[in-house]
């Protein structure tokens, strides 16, 4: 599938939406956890990961400029 916005492939897509309803959910209802215990109740569990995942990667370095140049 290929985004209509930017163009690009979506293949991501599919493996995040199995993950989140994996094992009964059980990342889903992990995520709706933190989403509680961090007091935003107004984002949703995918952009709950959305954020870790960021947070994740820029506590890693990745897409910095050092990594880009790899």
């Amino acid at each position: 599938m290929v985004s209509q916005v930017f163009r690009t492939e979506r293949a991501h897509v599919n493996p995040v939406r199995e993950a989140l309803r994996a094992n009964d959910g059980a990342l889903h209802c992990r995520l709706l956890s933190i989403r509680a215990a961090a007091g935003v109740p107004e984002i949703s569990a995918l952009r709950m990961l959305d954020v870790i995942a960021w947070m994740d990667g820029k506590a890693r370095g990745v897409g910095s400029r050092a990594d880009q140049e790899r």
